[in-house]
């Protein structure tokens, strides 16, 4: 291959590259700012503070919640780097995806502790291990079915078990794509993570919250 013709490719490639790049920014920065806007209409905060990862990566917020089952809500958005044109390959082959956590502070204690989780989202099982690694109690692990999945569960007791479980299938049948839920009583805490769909996220937010209604009435 002559050096002229390799000049050439390189030159188209990089005209390519800073396209693409300019493009999906613009999408990507759309995207984060319609979900922040589902978020907050949906969980209508009294205060909010966020945090931008990187750049186009992703952000965190907490939110100060109202009367209702949970005092705060925690939100981590991330996102692969879409707008890299050269690192797309990596993003497939690594099967990379968006995900969207959300982390509920409950006013009343819960029934135990439970993580129900997808063993193929290598991301999701780091972060199980991570959260589990201090639980200072022995947790039970086995498998759950839910819609035709075979998810792994860690829990501390059936009746915590059979309300991650209960969420989770919930979720599923409302068109989530639904990673992770976990309830932890030591943290009075409820966790989901989701693979986001704009027009599924005032749905989840309503679902979860409605659930941490019922775990605090059941009480």
């Amino acid at each position: 291959m002559s050096s002229i013709l390799m000049l050439y490719i390189i030159a188209i490639a990089a005209a390519v590259s800073v396209v693409w790049f300019f493009h999906i920014r613009r999408v990507m920065l759309m995207r984060m700012r319609g979900l922040v806007s589902l978020l907050e209409r949906s969980f209508r905060p009294r205060d909010t503070q966020y945090m931008l990862l990187g750049y186009l990566v992703g952000f965190r917020a907490e939110y100060l919640l109202g009367d209702g089952p949970a005092s705060r809500a925690w939100i981590l958005y991330t996102t692969p780097p879409y707008h890299v044109f050269f690192y797309l390959p990596v993003i497939s082959l690594g099967k990379r995806r968006e995900k969207l956590e959300i982390t509920l502070r409950l006013r009343s204690p819960l029934p135990g502790e439970a993580h129900i989780y997808d063993p193929g989202d290598r991301g999701v099982v780091r972060a199980v291990v991570a959260d589990t690694a201090g639980a200072g109690r022995r947790l039970y692990r086995g498998t759950v079915s839910i819609a035709g999945r075979e998810l792994e569960a860690l829990y501390s007791g059936d009746i915590a078990l059979a309300k991650a479980k209960s969420l989770f299938e919930e979720l599923v049948a409302a068109g989530v794509d639904v990673r992770r839920v976990s309830i932890v009583d030591r943290l009075h805490a409820l966790h989901v993570s989701v693979v986001p769909q704009l027009d599924t996220v005032e749905e989840l937010v309503k679902r979860v919250m409605g659930f941490a209604g019922e775990l605090q009435s059941s009480r």
